[in-house]
């Protein structure tokens, strides 16, 4: 048993309290019952670190209608509460709902209620199984994929069963239904009665009353109303012994201790029973009020109103090094260590000793192994000193495995603080990985510790620095009662010299809460346009976009904010803003001839007043008629705006157009042959 916290909650008795305690380190949930034990009708619930340490408390609140039935943890940190109304509500550590609408099983759990449901975790994923009102199994497999399955029911079953529990197992999820002394494996596809080995017909007992899976749901316990705990596998053909607890009351909880122990709680005495069948009892400290139990994934940990401590299996290796008079070379290393700090000869005996046996390397090995496996950092440091030690005397020796276990044990030291609060053990961190525990330490905003990780394992910069220091700005712009001015400073001064920052989902966060002034100057400090300049449109800045795209001197961007401009302007409006951009005026021209809008151009000629490029365009525009009196009228157009720009030659030369196609249309109408389109050496060559 090791302790991990003296919790820090202050005057909190466990026994008044619904509790749910996440694995591998994560937060405690509290729910408050009233008298009768039962959830308080407010509902609300607390939630702290493992320490104690408060995180949350009342967002909940407002989301929660209807009872919960129960509450537990998946390995993301995520708060599954199933309510009696047929849904399943999902918090994350700070009580703030994350699945909505919220997860549902079905019309009939909604009209009946849900009595009773079971949270079960596998392959990363929580999966949820209900019982109605109606006495019906319902089971999700994955909250996120949320496809709901309706179990087969067992025959007879015209109440709720005596106990109950999930099994995992081939990718389906089953349910394992003592109704009595029958056992049932319900799934969705068919009901199996079973057969208990080495108990059926050997043993009186009236019913099976509790139930519990180990996490690789390879084993099962069961408990009987007489006493008698039965643990096998959960395929039910082999038991692995059974243990009378000579009980006249059942446990509060009963839990797998990896897969090696079954833990009985009750209350204020923890029972312990391993396969082969032999039990220690031993006391969690009366004062301190009843314990709550989680399994993880190499134990259990307790929480009661004073303690966290972690129940886990003592590894060989750590027993042999650090068992009072071992000979095993970890022992011996430890052992000669010592006596070279005392300046004792012994030392060097014992290292002859272990060379001339050829375990030197072996030595080394097991004393960084079991360091690995240590809580305590005096422990740790004897143990790598000796490791240290030993490797001294080797050639060639690898110090990879020494580097890594140092490393990883200075950041859980720093992780286990209570201000942090993340008790995970080295077994866990490998199960984590790094990249999920500096996740989970941005979640809890502790910033620099998360960059003193990443500077210490010298991680990339996108991948570490900058992914923490993008999290803390875009916390930082939800401060309601900083002045915009302040906190784009001190965002710039802090990201100043960090590349690779993107101060446009920065600015995008700020904008996601109404801080449309902090935004545009964040986007000030942003280097690349192609982020700017769609911000800028979303928040309706379309003149700062424009400026911007000109800037960067990309025509796509260019065009994205002009096209804006003209979807959201009234054409005037949009004539006059691009006009006050030349670039932008001339790629809009240029993007008008290329798809042959001759009317855009003449209403963006005569908005400026323009008589020229006017009577150009009218121009250009008469040769879309083949019919003479309709480009005649046209060419007279296009001749009052040459008149109007003072062009003489474009007028005359516009004029004599005019007399050609009079004369053209007079001459087809005379000889019956097409001239209209005849340039005038044609026409009369003809």
């Amino acid at each position: 048993v090791t302790e991990m916290y003296q919790m820090g909650w202050g005057n909190i008795n466990l026994s008044q309290y619904r509790v749910a305690v996440a694995p591998l380190g994560g937060p405690i949930a509290l729910l408050f019952k009233d008298k009768k034990g039962t959830a308080s009708a407010r509902q609300i619930i607390s939630i702290t670190s493992a320490s104690g340490e408060k995180i949350s408390i009342d967002h909940t609140a407002r989301v929660i209608e209807g009872k919960i039935i129960t509450m537990a943890w998946s390995y993301s940190e995520q708060l599954i509460c199933v309510l009696d109304t047929g849904i399943a509500t999902v918090f994350d550590v700070f009580g703030s709902q994350l699945i909505d609408p919220p997860i549902s099983f079905g019309q009939e759990a909604k009209e009946m209620k849900i009595v009773d449901a079971k949270i079960f975790l596998h392959d990363n994923v929580a999966g949820i199984v209900v019982l109605t009102s109606s006495y019906h199994f319902y089971s999700i497999s994955n909250i996120e994929i949320r496809i709901c399955r309706r179990c087969q029911d067992p025959p007879g079953m015209d109440g709720v069963p005596s106990s109950w529990a999930v099994l995992s197992m081939d990718r389906s999820t089953k349910v394992v239904v003592a109704i009595n002394t029958d056992l049932y494996l319900c799934s969705a596809g068919d009901s199996i009665k079973l057969q208990l080995q080495a108990l059926t017909g050997q043993v009186i007992y009236n019913s099976i009353t509790m139930m519990a899976v180990s996490t690789s749901y390879k084993y099962i316990s069961l408990i009987t109303d007489t006493g008698l705990l039965w643990i096998g596998s959960t395929d039910f053909r082999n038991c692995y012994g059974t243990y009378d607890t000579h009980a006249e009351v059942m446990p509060f909880d009963m839990i797998w201790c990896g897969a090696g122990a079954v833990v009985l709680n009750w209350g204020d005495e923890l029972q312990i029973v391993g396969p082969p069948v032999l039990a220690v009892t031993f006391s969690t400290l009366p004062a301190t009020g009843p314990a709550c139990l989680t399994a993880d994934i190499d134990g259990i940990r307790i929480v009661t109103t004073e303690l966290h401590v972690h129940l886990h299996e003592v590894s060989l290796a750590t027993e042999e090094v650090l068992k009072v008079g071992s000979m095993a070379p970890g022992a011996m290393l430890l052992d000669a260590m010592k006596e070279y700090e005392k300046g004792s000869s012994k030392a060097d005996e014992y290292i002859r000793v272990i060379k001339n046996d050829g375990t030197l390397s072996e030595a080394v090995e097991q004393c960084i192994n079991v360091a690995g496996s240590e809580y305590d950092p005096l422990i740790q440091r004897m143990l790598l000193k000796a490791a240290s030690f030993g490797k001294s005397f080797i050639d060639r020796y690898s110090p990879q495995n020494f580097v890594n276990i140092s490393q990883k044990l200075r950041i859980l030291n720093n992780i286990r603080h209570f201000k942090i609060g993340i008790p995970i053990t080295l077994k866990q961190f490998d199960y984590l990985t790094l990249p999920v525990l500096i996740d989970r330490l941005i979640l809890r905003e502790h910033y620099a510790l998360a960059l003193f990780i990443c500077d210490y394992l010298r991680i990339a910069t996108d991948e570490g620095k900058c992914r923490i220091l993008s999290h803390w700005a875009c916390k930082k712009v939800k401060q309601k009662n900083t002045d915009d001015k302040e906190i784009a400073r001190a965002i710039a001064s802090k990201l100043n010299d960090v590349t690779g920052i993107s101060y446009a989902t920065i600015a995008a966060e700020a904008k996601s809460v109404g801080r449309n002034e902090l935004a545009i100057k964040l986007l000030d400090f942003e280097p690349r346009a192609e982020e700017q300049v769609p911000l800028l449109i979303k928040m309706q800045k379309e003149d700062i976009a424009l400026n911007k795209a000109i800037e960067s001197g990309d025509s796509d961007l260019i065009y994205m904010a002009i096209f804006h401009l003209k979807d959201t302007l009234q054409l005037g409006e949009f004539f006059r803003a691009i006009h006050k951009m030349p670039v932008a005026l001339r790629l809009f021209e240029k993007y008008c001839r290329e798809v042959k809008d001759r009317r855009l151009l003449m209403d963006v000629a005569k908005q400026f007043d323009d008589f020229q490029k006017t009577g150009v365009y009218i121009a250009q525009s008469s040769y879309a008629t083949n019919n003479a009196e309709e480009r005649i009228d046209k060419l007279h157009e296009a001749v009052r705006a040459f008149s109007a720009a003072d062009r003489p030659i474009c007028k005359r030369a516009t004029e004599d157009h005019i007399n050609l196609l009079r004369i053209q249309s007079v001459m087809e109408q005379d000889l019956g042959q097409p001239f209209v389109e005849m340039s005038l050496n044609e026409t009369a060559y003809q």
